[in-house]
């Protein structure tokens, strides 16, 4: 997830920030307590691989001004004709082509190091590499609102800044190479985090990201409204995989059942949930209705095996009222979460013509087994003049309300953290060098 990789990425930078006297923490020459432990040699092969550190970095800062504002033909453009965020766009790539360092291979990521300071850049270097994947996953130009797209500006300008001022701390390390025109990197930075944090922040993008895909909850099974919200997460997950026409139908049967049994349940714990449920079982009774003629037989069919645990579940629960108003909001969650699914699906099988719609053709079907002929009967698509309030009901009745992600506590704390870090003198309260 964006949030914790980044802030993963905020709290190792800013470690270093409050770090002074770096050959001593190097194994340098130092006071009297620290004794000098390394060659100049060694220091310098620390600060080589410090560098590819900070390589892996700059390469995460440069991925999130592209992901917050996509890269364009920069070509014959200067300084002055450039905005901020295409300004520090250029400026990174610049740094990152002179620089005489590549990436970390994967045994500096994990390897745990023997110095706290080489350490704490390892971390940052992790953090970026695995900040890598959030790109690709829903943080990215389009999938992002106006505000969330600069706070991640403003959030890869600060790392930025933070990283100029570390280069100059680290200037008397033996063989350090200093960052490509550090001081107009310096200054893009500043004034791109200006222009970003102008208006107000909106950190709800630390909740998108990569994330693990969610697995099974195994048997045995739960006691109770527990078993339930155990059978629906399994449901949820297997909907992923796209279902049959007969498959979803009992889905939605699983649905009306089990909603209605929670409704009955509630009672007077949460009127407002009771009614809730109430509409949403009416809904899905109709969308049962509706769907009686819906044909289909591309898609997987074990996704009604988990709807038919669900149901067996709900109809068990007994008649004692609800009263975990926690649980209460979890199946609710639950709830949202498979309406979206389910229109989703609907609506794909629709538009990509795998539901069809069964309707009576005014002919006998002489092909039918019996004696007793019945009425021929011919699909055609949904979208046909020839229709079903299915669409409707979905669109207007089922479809849940946009969730909204919350930002995650801590979220403005960590970057006031850091902004404090990118500030720190020498005389602050920071980090102590150990003997």
């Amino acid at each position: 997830m964006y949030g914790e990789n980044s802030g993963q990425l905020r709290d190792a930078v800013g470690v270093l920030l409050r770090e002074h006297r770096i050959q001593q923490r190097l194994g340098g020459k130092g006071i009297h307590t620290v004794p000098e432990n390394t060659t100049e040699a060694e220091r310098e092969e620390l600060g080589k691989q410090i560098r590819r550190y900070r390589q892996s970095v700059l390469t995460w800062c440069l991925q999130a001004v592209r992901a917050a504002n996509p890269s364009i033909d920069l070509d014959g453009t200067t300084g002055r004709s450039r905005g901020p965020a295409e300004e520090l766009h250029c400026r990174l790539a610049d740094a990152l082509a002179a620089s005489k360092e590549g990436l970390p291979p994967s045994e500096e990521l994990v390897a745990e190091q023997q110095f706290a300071t080489v350490e704490s850049w390892r971390e940052a270097a992790k953090a970026a590499a695995l900040g890598e994947h959030d790109f690709a996953a829903g943080v990215g130009y389009g999938r992002l609102s106006e505000p969330e797209r600069m706070t991640l500006l403003e959030d890869a300008a600060d790392i930025v800044r933070g990283l100029v001022a570390l280069d100059c701390r680290y200037e008397q390390v033996p063989g350090w190479e200093r960052l490509h025109h550090q001081g107009r990197l310096g200054r893009a930075a500043e004034a791109c985090a200006a222009h970003a944090g102008f208006g107000d922040p909106d950190y709800s993008v630390d909740r998108r990201g990569w994330r693990p895909a969610p697995r099974p909850l195994e048997e045995p099974a739960m006691p109770g409204l527990a078993g339930v919200m155990q059978a629906q997460h399994n449901l949820l997950i297997e909907l992923d995989a796209f279902p049959t026409a007969r498959s979803l139908r009992i889905v939605m049967e699983s649905q009306r059942v089990i909603a209605r049994e929670a409704a009955a349940r509630v009672g007077a714990v949460d009127l407002d949930l009771s009614e809730k449920w109430t509409v949403r079982a009416e809904t899905y009774g109709k969308l049962v209705r509706q769907s009686r003629d819906l044909g289909g037989l591309l898609g997987k069919a074990h996704v009604a095996g988990r709807a038919i645990v669900a149901t067996d579940r709900a109809r068990k629960l007994g008649h004692q009222p609800i009263t975990d108003t926690t649980a209460l909001r979890q199946l609710d969650r639950l709830f949202a979460r498979i309406d979206e699914r389910v229109c989703g699906t609907i609506e794909y099988g629709v538009r990509e013509r795998l539901y069809f719609l069964r309707v009576p053709f005014p002919r006998i079907d002489q092909h039918s087994p019996g004696a007793v002929k019945g009425q021929r009967h011919r699909f055609v698509p949904i979208t046909s003049p020839v229709q079903t309030n299915l669409m409707h009901i979905v669109r207007t009745e089922l479809r849940p309300e946009p969730i909204r992600p919350r930002p995650p506590k801590g979220a403005g704390q960590s970057r006031a953290d850091f902004d404090a870090a990118i500030h720190h003198r020498p005389g602050d309260p920071g980090p102590a060098l150990s003997p």
